[in-house]
Formats: structure tokens, C-alpha cells, sequence
């Protein structure tokens, strides 16, 4: 796999609920040709979840991670939790999200959007996993939650093999990823310190993408991922259209420019970063 197929989407969504499934097809197709060697399909729902487990059994390079989404919040109920818990324990299930808060968009459901994110972590620490983590102007109380229930508690590191740092020193990893993330450079470097990693997406690209600029500048490489959010968040130079998986390659080059460092080796870094945050073998 190193150097033929070596870009990784640490979140996107060929689940969208708005794809025709001959659109599925297409996109998928354009994956398989392309140098994408991993994604990871994000349930939102628990429609969509089941939808990337689909994806993830059709094709050998898609993996799915199951969970609900803030803005599900209001109608979440406990047979939806139990339906995530039996997806989860999916072979190709490899973490649990997108789950986190939105008070964007939900501005009147915070308690619902807490309660519910906070079963959800309690979900992926009694079965180990992963933790995808979407969060928008809830950044710090995020941040909290996550901290409160565990996510980055000693207990949880010792469930998953400890990460190469900057120096190639083991360093222990919560594996909670914070996707497309959009806070601070230095709530960005806390979260590294307590064992998180960031993932970069299309805005790092952006013109007004200042605040993601200064995190990939100031994070090392080895916390972070790269993702499309497809079809969300299209990246520079195709701006104004859907996103797709494809697209993850101008995010990865974006990244290398501002770490100084030739595109191979991006690519080869955010690879490892990627199969080893999600537990997948290097022989896709």
C-alpha cells in the first residue's frame, strides 16, 4: 500500500441520505480509481449509520463509524442507542460518531444534545472504541464532556496502543478524534496534550481559513488527520461544488506546504496517523 494508494479521509459521508444510489455508485468509482486508499463512512443517523455499513461491506477501502448526530437530538430515543450499540459491534464498525454538540444550529435542544452525547461516549468506552467528535459553538463544554465522562481518562489510554509523537516517542492516545476541527490553536494543543487528535479538512485551504492554517502550524503531524466532510466544507480550487473523497488530495497538499515538507511524506504520516487512530490493518 505505501506509495500507491496512500490518501486517507478520516470522515466523509458516502452514506449522504440525498445520494441516488446510481450517485453512491459514481462516487464510490471515483474512489476506487483514484489514490484514496481508506475512508471512513460517518453515520449521523441511525438511517445513514446503516448506510455505511452497506458501503463498508461492498467495498474493501470503506470503514464506518455509527452514531447520532446533535441535530438528532430531540428525537433520539433509547431503541435508536440500542440500534447504534448492535451496528457498533459490526466488524468494519471502527469507531462511534459523528456524535457531539451543535448549538449552531440547535439552539433550543442543548439538554437533549448533553444527554445524548454523553451516552454515546459511555457507549464507546464500554466497547472500546474510537470516538468521532462533531462540535459547533460548544467548543469549550465539548471539551468538558468529554473530559467528564472518561474520553480521555488513563483507563481509556490503556485500552489502545500508545502513538509515536513529533520524536518518535510513545506518547498515550485517547483516540477521540476531533473532526474538521475549527477551534483555537491552543485549545487545540490541550487537546493534544490529553490525547486527542485533530482532524483538518477543506477550510485549511480556505482564504479566511486563518485559524486552521495556525493549528496545522503549530500542531505536529502526528496529531492530525486529514478528511473531506464530502460532500461539506469543498476545498480550494473546487470551491462552490460538492465535496467528494477525491478532493481529500488538496487538503493533504495544503497541509505538507505549511509544514514545509514534500507531499509523500504528508501523505505517508496522515496514512499511519489514520490506520492506526482507527485500528485498520496497512493492507487494504
Amino acid at each position: 500500500m505505501i506509495g500507491e494508494k496512500m490518501l486517507f479521509d478520516a470522515h466523509t459521508h458516502l452514506n449522504f441520505e440525498k445520494f441516488a444510489e446510481e450517485e453512491r455508485a459514481e462516487r464510490a468509482a471515483e474512489i476506487a480509481a483514484s489514490r484514496v486508499g481508506c475512508i471512513i463512512d460517518a453515520g449521523d443517523s441511525v438511517a445513514s449509520s446503516e448506510q455505511a455499513l452497506r458501503d463498508a461491506e461492498a467495498y474493501p477501502w470503506c470503514f464506518a463509524a455509527v452514531g447520532i448526530h446533535p441535530h438528532m437530538a430531540s428525537s433520539t430515543t433509547e431503541a435508536d442507542l440500542g440500534r447504534i450499540r448492535q451496528l457498533a459491534a459490526h466488524p468494519k464498525a471502527v469507531a462511534i460518531g459523528e456524535i457531539g454538540l451543535d448549538f449552531y444550529y440547535g439552539k433550543d435542544n442543548h439538554e437533549d444534545q448533553e444527554y445524548w452525547f454523553r451516552r454515546q461516549i459511555r457507549l464507546a468506552n464500554e466497547l472500546k472504541l474510537p470516538i468521532m467528535i462533531h462540535t459547533r459553538d460548544a467548543n469549550q463544554l465539548t471539551q468538558d464532556i468529554l473530559t467528564e465522562e472518561g474520553a480521555f481518562s488513563d483507563e481509556r489510554k490503556s485500552w489502545f496502543p500508545p502513538r509515536p509523537d513529533e520524536n518518535g516517542r510513545p506518547v498515550p492516545d485517547a483516540r477521540v478524534q476531533l473532526h474538521c476541527y475549527s477551534g483555537s490553536a491552543e485549545q487545540a494543543a490541550d487537546y493534544v496534550r490529553l490525547g486527542a487528535t485533530l482532524s483538518i479538512g477543506g477550510p485549511v485551504t480556505f482564504k479566511n481559513g486563518r485559524k486552521t492554517v495556525e493549528v496545522v502550524q503549530r500542531i505536529p503531524l502526528q496529531y492530525l488527520l486529514s478528511e473531506t466532510d464530502a460532500p461539506y466544507l469543498t476545498p480550494e480550487p473546487f470551491r462552490g461544488r460538492p465535496n467528494k473523497s477525491t478532493y481529500v488530495e488538496h487538503v493533504v497538499r495544503r497541509i505538507a506546504l505549511l509544514k514545509g515538507i514534500e507531499m509523500p511524506a504528508a501523505e505517508e504520516i496522515l496514512w499511519m496517523n489514520g490506520v492506526r487512530f482507527f485500528g485498520i490493518k496497512d493492507s487494504i
